[in-house]
């Protein structure tokens, strides 16, 4: 997949019925199969115990389709479950899964959906769905969105916008029974990519009968490529229950033949309730593709408590894993090697 095209897919996921070029017709674009095994051996310490543990990250199978109403209409579906390859298991249709209507006009999806600001980051994170994904510090309005209605842009000169409004985003009913949208949500994304350089901003908003599941977040991600280089960065606002925070991320890599060496730094600021309530993760990588759709690669990445917080962890991506630390300022710090494949 080209970078642009990532950028564009990456501000809505739902864009992106999967591109991979190895995904199997089995009736023509009517029915696809896609998916993806990403399994890592991981030595984690969290300042009280060391241990050693196979992880799943963001396995999944999934069926797409497209079929031809007329010529100016298609309707598409995407179906993708969550496959647990370290412990045996799944969970149908529950990553993104939608039906909807496509054309010159854009697109409209109805379903299970990640949400336009929780997409942004996927700009950014170098480590997506391992140990150092971003979203261990920028931990908050990563949502996938029940109930959900998006539409997104075609893209227009190098620009595109998506929007979305979910009913109920966690599915909770009122007591008489009916779909509770005092659990509503909004969220909207817009991108640029012009050469080598993408940018990415948006906004999300959330009503909740519990407070503390109101919240407000802005999200903005940069990247710049050339050459062999990328750089990237990320700001992430978020305020929740009368309490705000920021956070922030810098990334860079180098890639040379087959090889790409990383570098990401994280960071989240106090909350603005909670003195030393912030945290901090720095991550080195290095990937070798053995081909088109197989990837290995290894990671050192140290997560930092502040000393009033327990919060961050290494959960991003992690299905069946998630490495916590047992007691305010404790620290976590892994070693991972891993494999891609994607089919």
């Amino acid at each position: 997949m080209s970078r642009k095209l990532f950028t564009l897919t990456a501000i809505a996921a739902a864009l992106a019925l999967p591109t991979t070029a190895s995904a199997y017709e089995i009736i023509g674009k009517q029915l696809e199969i896609y998916g993806q095994a990403h399994l890592s051996m991981d030595f984690v310490d969290n300042d009280t115990d060391s241990e050693l543990a196979l992880a799943s990250n963001s396995s999944r199978l999934g069926f797409k389709g497209v079929t031809a109403i007329n010529d100016q209409l298609n309707a598409i579906y995407q179906i993708e479950s969550k496959i647990i390859f370290d412990e045996g298991g799944d969970n149908f249709a529950g990553r993104n899964t939608f039906v909807g209507l496509g054309g010159d006009f854009g697109k409209v999806l109805f379903g299970n959906q990640d949400t336009p600001v929780k997409n942004i980051r996927g700009v950014f994170d170098l480590f997506g769905d391992t140990v150092a994904d971003a979203r261990n510090v920028a931990d908050q309005a990563n949502r996938r969105a029940k109930n959900s209605i998006q539409y997104i842009t075609p893209e227009m000169g190098g620009l595109i916008f998506g929007a979305m409004y979910s009913t109920a985003f966690e599915d909770t009913e009122t007591e008489e029974g009916l779909e509770n949208n005092d659990y509503s949500l909004m969220s909207a994304a817009v991108g640029y990519t012009a050469g080598g350089f993408e940018i990415t901003a948006g906004y999300e908003k959330t009503d909740a009968d519990v407070t503390e599941d109101e919240t407000d977040a802005a999200r903005l991600a940069a990247g710049y490529d050339f050459g062999g280089f990328r750089l990237g960065g990320m700001y992430d606002r978020v305020e929740a229950d009368d309490a705000d925070r920021d956070a922030w991320g810098a990334n860079g890599m180098f890639t040379f033949g087959a090889n790409a060496l990383k570098v990401q730094y994280m960071m989240a600021d106090d909350w603005s309730d909670v003195d030393d309530s912030g945290a901090t993760q720095l991550s080195v990588g290095l990937d070798h593709s053995l081909a088109k759709n197989l990837k290995l690669y290894g990671i050192y990445s140290q997560l930092d408590n502040d000393d009033n917080t327990a919060a961050y962890r290494i959960k991003g991506g992690h299905d069946t894993d998630v490495y916590e630390v047992v007691a305010a300022g404790d620290d976590i710090s892994v070693f991972s090697l891993g494999m891609v494949y994607k089919f």
